[in-house]
């Protein structure tokens, strides 16, 4: 047996523009599975991360059924009491207090519905990142309660700019009509319509002044230390907390749309990575059936001094294994720098920024290295070298050496 091993290493070796064709094809296979996977996980992440990070953080607890049907009397009276159930929940990061409901805001031009969220301007900033976005005027601070930061289009649809007076006019909590005029402080650019188009940001003072709810507020916006921590978190809040009154809920089902697109992202990115997959497994195949074609009087001649067919089988797997290996090696080194370097300096896509804005993921990618993937896609292209060579062994194994002889 080991001398069969040693046969099919020498052969890997004495021919070395042959093993360089197999095992560059392997190579390139595999660090373009890799390179391609480590991408999109990148793209997932960076849109997972600008869009909870920009809005709606991590993790939500309402009122039971405001999720469902957020309205002004699904307020929570007792916000203090909550923030203390916060204090002892491991894995949570930063937690700001909102005031949401939606309202008509007019100015001398125009008006148009928003979603009118009041928040407290020093907690925010640890939350979100909305004050990053802020690219005319200034974001609110505390004290700023006859303010309100509009999303740029609105301003556009409005007419208005930084400085102009605008009215924000909803139902209150009471059952009254309440308006109040507002400074525009800010303006928002998000990249997203949702935002930039439909949202108002008031201090959370000026809010609860505006809806008539003394010290209530609408939700806890909460951000964990990380995403992998955020169903340990859940588990724990929901132990602390009374179910029967509130409902804490993930990004997940917060945004079930965006969840579900990822989810067909993924499985659509794993299309596209099972046909690289057929195209370098057809590849290998090839080069390793024109290799057992070249090789036939060799066989015969192995034959012919008594090797048996079973044996040249096992000489044609190993070297096809030697190959792969080699291959597995070089191209696992390639995707990984690649993956590596480019997630360090990331990949410009500013000419098409526009669209990749609307989904949150930004004009750079930096890819990142899924580590289990990987080590499935070495796994799978090392088992593929060695499956794609057992018919052209068993061919060479069936040889004549008579036949192969005289060919």
């Amino acid at each position: 047996m080991l001398t069969f091993i040693r046969i099919a290493w020498r052969n890997v070796v004495r021919n070395p523009g042959r093993s360089l064709i197999t095992t560059g094809a392997v190579a390139f296979g595999l660090a373009a599975l890799i390179f391609l996977k480590s991408f999109v996980t990148g793209a997932d992440q960076q849109m997972i991360t600008n869009y909870t990070d920009l809005l709606i953080g991590h993790i939500q607890v309402h009122r039971r059924g405001f999720q469902n049907n957020m309205g002004l009397d699904k307020s929570i009276s007792n916000p203090s009491k909550l923030a203390r159930a916060l204090l002892s929940v491991p894995y949570i990061r930063a937690w700001a207090p909102r005031v949401k409901d939606f309202a008509l805001i007019s100015s001398t031009e125009s008006s148009a519905g928003v979603l009118l969220m009041g928040i407290e301007p020093a907690d925010e900033r640890y939350l979100s990142s909305l004050h990053e976005r802020v690219r005319v005027g200034a974001y609110l601070n505390k004290g700023d309660d006859d303010k309100v930061v509009i999303g740029r289009q609105l301003a556009e649809n409005l007419r208005v700019g930084v400085g102009d007076k605008v009215v924000l006019m909803s139902q209150a909590a009471d059952g009254s009509l309440s308006s109040a005029a507002f400074t525009v402080a800010g303006l928002l650019d998000a990249g997203g319509e949702e935002i930039d188009k439909g949202l108002a940001l008031i201090t959370l003072k000026a809010a609860q002044d505006l809806f008539v709810l003394d010290d209530k507020i609408s939700e806890i916006a909460i951000e964990t230390t990380s995403l992998d921590d955020v169903q340990e978190a859940v588990e724990i809040l929901k132990n602390k907390i009374d179910l029967a009154q509130f409902e804490v809920l993930t990004w997940k089902e917060i945004s079930p749309m965006t969840y579900q697109w990822l989810k067909f992202d993924q499985v659509f990115t794993g299309l596209i990575l099972v046909i690289v997959l057929l195209i370098v497994s057809t590849g290998i195949l090839n080069t390793i059936l024109m290799s057992v074609l070249e090789r036939k009087h060799e066989f015969g001649i192995m034959s012919a001094l008594g090797t048996k067919p079973d044996q040249i089988i096992f000489v044609v797997t190993v070297e096809s294994f030697f190959l792969g290996a080699l291959g597995c090696l070089l191209g696992g080194l390639v995707g990984v720098g690649l993956s590596y370097f480019f997630g360090a300096c990331g990949i410009d896509l500013s000419s098409i920024s526009e669209a990749l804005n609307s989904f949150y993921i930004g004009s750079v990618i930096r890819p990142k290295i899924d580590a289990a993937s990987t080590a499935l896609y070495i796994c799978v292209i090392l088992m593929v070298s060695i499956l794609v060579s057992m018919a052209p062994a068993r061919r060479a194994g069936r040889l004549k050496p008579v036949d192969a002889l005289a060919g």
